[in-house]
């Protein structure tokens, strides 16, 4: 891949190991010379040699790349502020889980110079675009890499939501609520309502409900050719729709949610040859006896 000669930092955490990784950085890129960009909202936390952007925008349009400091929801925040423009996007991982973040704090000076030298590869993801429709006008437009999902909120009553793929008619699920995901985010809010894991090669929208009254409305992967659509059949003022858990918006009876493939796409920067399968291996914990591992903490 090509060099990436110009960086844009993204943080949104202020604990002592944040202000440490970034100051890091910061050293870094001044002894390799490297034009780094740090958002508008670290400053006063950073050395005062340190470049502050003076706006998202411009920390965007002078970054070849976008490098996010925290877990997998400041890695998502990240992609969404670049998905106009598919710069690439690499985390270092200062979270628990970190299925996005691809880089410990231990090796942020080795990885940002074998991004800096293009020993790299890029890896395309699916984003979402959700269309908010009230009596047949679009209201408002939402994107998400991993789901864009509708709950009741906090609402003791169940959700009625009749859902179509394309101009087919699927059911009416009695639910908590319903997630419709990306295979990126198949490991994340579908997983842990009962969803399965799908590689994020597979084009195709993942439909799955969220403690649904029925046992036997089950989660589908459906082909991500034909739009997903959604409507709330009940008065509820609690329902409400969210994407990636960043932007919301609450729901009325009669609303539809058509979710479709976005134009655009999230790239990210992987180093190494890792494969999907290892990544789930790691992060699951899958082959590994769960008893030894109890001893030992």
């Amino acid at each position: 891949m090509k060099r990436v000669n110009s960086l844009g930092i993204v943080s949104f955490k202020r604990t002592a190991e944040t202000v440490d990784v970034l100051t890091r950085i910061h050293v870094w890129a001044q002894a390799h010379k490297i034009p780094i960009l740090f958002h508008p909202s670290l400053k006063g936390l950073l050395p005062p040699k340190a470049r502050i952007a003076r706006s998202q925008r411009s920390l965007i349009t002078n970054s070849q790349a976008l490098v996010s400091v925290g877990g997998d929801g400041t890695f998502l925040a990240v992609a969404h502020l670049s998905s106009f423009s598919e710069k690439p996007v690499v985390g270092i991982n200062l979270g628990s889980l970190g299925f996005l973040t691809d880089i410990g704090p231990e090796d942020v000076e080795s990885a940002l110079l074998k991004i800096h030298r293009g020993n790299y590869r890029i890896i395309s993801r699916m984003v979402l675009q959700a269309r908010l429709r009230r009596r047949r006008k679009t209201i408002r437009t939402f994107s998400a890499i991993n789901d864009i999902f509708i709950n009741r909120a906090g609402s003791p009553k169940l959700t009625s939501i009749s859902a179509w793929h394309g101009k087919r008619f699927i059911t009416d699920f009695q639910a908590d609520g319903i997630v419709v995901a990306t295979p990126s985010g198949s490991t994340a809010y579908s997983l842990s309502a009962g969803g399965p894991i799908v590689d994020p090669a597979v084009s195709a929208f993942l439909l799955t409900p969220i403690c649904p009254h029925s046992l036997t409305e089950r989660p589908l992967i459906l082909p991500s050719d034909k739009p997903v659509r959604l409507v709330v059949n009940q008065k509820n003022p609690s329902v409400m729709i969210s994407a990636d858990g960043i932007d919301s918006a609450r729901l009325r009876q009669g609303d539809e949610v058509v979710v479709s493939h976005a134009g655009a796409k999230t790239n990210l920067i992987q180093l190494g040859e890792r494969s999907y399968f290892e990544l789930l291996r790691k992060k699951l914990h899958w082959g590994q006896d769960y008893k030894l591992r109890r001893e030992r903490t």
